[in-house]
């Protein structure tokens, strides 16, 4: 509730926006929510609130699987590790995602789990291959956590590299091919101007960019080292939790825990949200964290070590988008939420975004 009550928002129509991104549209990027959704969003004449109904829907998925966990939970840190995110700065964050197409990536990382502890890995694979069809930093995001959990499982070796080649293979095929056929942005315009929300404009220059050209619009290295002390954080807590290998196997498992809580740095060179960026850091470093605490680790250590690191990374600032603040938990903040909650004085958290 907490969490709910300080990042709450509506989802932006830059995320709304990135859901209509269909193949059928001409799009080769972040196209499988919007090819999924394309014959239900034109019943619903392509509505704003057809495409918030469902972004609502895949956070109340995302929580259910969480509250779920906590309450199977057979160890210590699998059982608070989720509620300490909550009461994190990042547990406000995920809510004031809404929308985005991380919390998709999420959702299939989280299945694919489920499948792969009732040794399903085949299908638990196929899952994971979806993720860099839902978008490309599945990179540096969930498929690390993926691999993470192959090797950290009881696998063969020959099941484990084959479960962790597909989603990579996958991933680079993503990269390898055209973000968006000629006349794709002009096809979905036409498509979806009928339902009567301002799509984001700039939020399809991004399949006509070039990494260069995104580079001329921010400095990647400022994002960089904006991040620096929180990935020093994130991969330290890592290396303290996990602990010192003892064999080839365990040494590479070792790795692949450090890499994936560190992975989400590289988005720097990616893209401009840097904030965000935070967030993906703090939520792998919990995904990181659970995977690898199914209790065979020393547990002391690792409470210790995960609880002064994420009391440590709130001071790490993950500012909202929009102009939106988190809201404080005070008394006249209650009182006059919808004005604090908002960043237009005149609108409130349930208004329909008209600019963002």
């Amino acid at each position: 509730m907490l969490a709910a009550y300080t990042g709450f928002r509506l989802p932006s129509l830059w995320s709304v926006t990135l859901q209509t991104t269909s193949l059928a549209d001409g799009f080769h990027r972040r196209f499988l929510v919007a090819t999924v959704l394309h014959p239900f969003a034109e019943w619903a004449g392509n509505a704003y609130w057809f495409h918030a109904a469902f972004s609502f829907g895949v956070l109340a998925l995302l929580l259910a699987v969480i509250v779920t966990t906590v309450v199977r939970a057979t160890t210590p840190v699998r059982r608070w590790l989720p509620v300490a995110f909550f009461l994190h700065p990042a547990g406000g964050y995920l809510f004031h995602e809404v929308g985005y197409l991380d919390q998709v990536l999420f959702l299939l990382l989280f299945v694919a789990l489920w499948l792969g502890r009732r040794g399903r890995w085949c299908t638990a694979t196929l899952v994971m291959t979806l993720a860099p069809t839902t978008h490309e930093i599945s990179a540096l995001t969930v498929i690390p956590v993926w691999l993470l959990a192959v090797w950290h499982s009881s696998l063969p070796t020959r099941t484990a590299l084959a479960a962790s080649i597909l989603p990579v293979a996958v991933n680079a095929l993503v990269f390898a091919a055209p973000p968006a056929a000629p006349g794709a942005r002009e096809h979905l315009i036409t498509r979806i101007s009928e339902g009567g929300w301002n799509w984001r404009a700039d939020a399809l220059a991004l399949f006509f960019r070039t990494q260069a050209e995104s580079w001329s619009a921010y400095d990647p290295w400022n994002i960089a080292l904006f991040l620096t002390p929180l990935v020093l954080v994130v991969i330290v807590v890592t290396a303290v939790v996990i602990g010192p290998g003892h064999d080839a196997r365990s040494w590479v498992t070792r790795s692949l825990a450090v890499g994936a809580s560190g992975a989400p740095f590289l988005l720097s060179f990616g893209g401009w949200d840097q904030h965000r960026w935070a967030f993906l850091l703090c939520v792998n470093l919990v995904l990181v964290a659970w995977v690898w605490c199914d209790g065979r680790e020393n547990m002391k250590r690792a409470v210790v070590a995960l609880g002064l690191g994420l009391l440590l990374i709130t001071h790490t600032p993950m500012d909202y988008f929009d102009g939106f603040k988190s809201v404080p938990l005070t008394g006249t903040a209650f009182r006059s939420y919808g004005q604090v909650a908002h960043p237009d004085p005149q609108g409130g958290p349930f208004d329909m975004p008209l600019r963002w």
